[in-house]
């Protein structure tokens, strides 16, 4: 048999029930983990710079528009929420509960030799009703040598010697244009040629959407003097800006 005792409420009771109201209301995070509900947020803004292949040179900056980012809540590895960052980088997780939260994004990783993006992830302890601005974050992002749109151009003219004269007595036979001649460039002195062009009828070569940095053309000559088979014309060139136009002028080669 249950046995219900009723007792009159009491101003007594009163107190204790609003003591207890007022602990839940003050202490929701006895039993609340990280989240949503709270009124907490997170905030940053993704600036994304360009470097060439190599990490060697920043190339321009600008704000991440549009880029992916992510919140874990605690230790779980589970995607607790996504943000796509406005036209000014800026992103913001809110009503956040107190706790430890991961934020991250994809960037590039100058230590992979994969040269694929990975993720950067940041971890956050967050305070009660806290609005933590993570400030500038860098995205990371390359650029091929032909990303830009600098210009390297020329033009190159060949000596033709008469072929009965000899070193160091030639004969000039006649000076033309050098049509399909090739030419190569080299981009922050590596060992090898990236792009291999020839010249036009009239000699003309261009290597367009150039990004800044240092670059060498060079193209072969006959080497007239017979101790050599041909002998390499180099010509340093610095790209300094993105729109920058460089104009080597006439090349002169010879031909035996």
């Amino acid at each position: 048999m249950l046995s219900v005792i009723l007792r009159p409420f009491t101003l007594r009771h009163l107190v204790i029930v609003l003591w207890i109201s007022t602990v839940w209301t003050l202490f929701p995070s006895c039993s609340k983990e990280e989240g949503p509900g709270g009124t907490g947020s997170i905030s940053g803004t993704i600036i994304e710079n360009y470097y060439n292949e190599s990490f060697s040179r920043v190339i321009y900056q600008k704000p991440a528009v549009d880029e992916e980012v992510f919140i874990l809540y605690g230790d779980d590895n589970t995607l607790g929420d996504r943000v796509f960052t406005g036209i000014t980088g800026e992103f913001r997780f809110k009503y956040l509960y107190p706790g430890r939260y991961y934020i991250y994004f994809s960037s590039r990783n100058p230590d992979d030799l994969l040269k694929v993006d990975s993720e950067k992830i940041m971890m956050v302890d967050l305070e009660r009703g806290e609005d933590l601005d993570l400030g500038n974050l860098e995205k990371l992002s390359t650029l091929d040598f032909d990303d830009g749109s600098a210009v390297i151009k020329g033009v190159v003219k060949v000596i033709n010697y008469v072929n009965t004269s000899q070193w160091p007595n030639l004969v000039v036979k006649d000076i033309s244009y050098a049509m399909e001649q090739e030419v190569y460039l080299s981009y922050d002195n590596q060992d090898f040629y990236q792009e291999r062009i020839r010249t036009q009828y009239n000699g003309y070569f261009e290597f367009g959407k150039l990004i800044p940095g240092e670059y060498l053309v060079f193209l072969y000559s006959d080497d007239v003097t017979g101790e050599t088979d041909r002998v390499v014309l180099k010509h340093e060139v610095t790209i300094s800006e993105f729109d920058q136009v460089v104009d080597l002028g006439e090349i002169t080669i010879e031909k035996r």
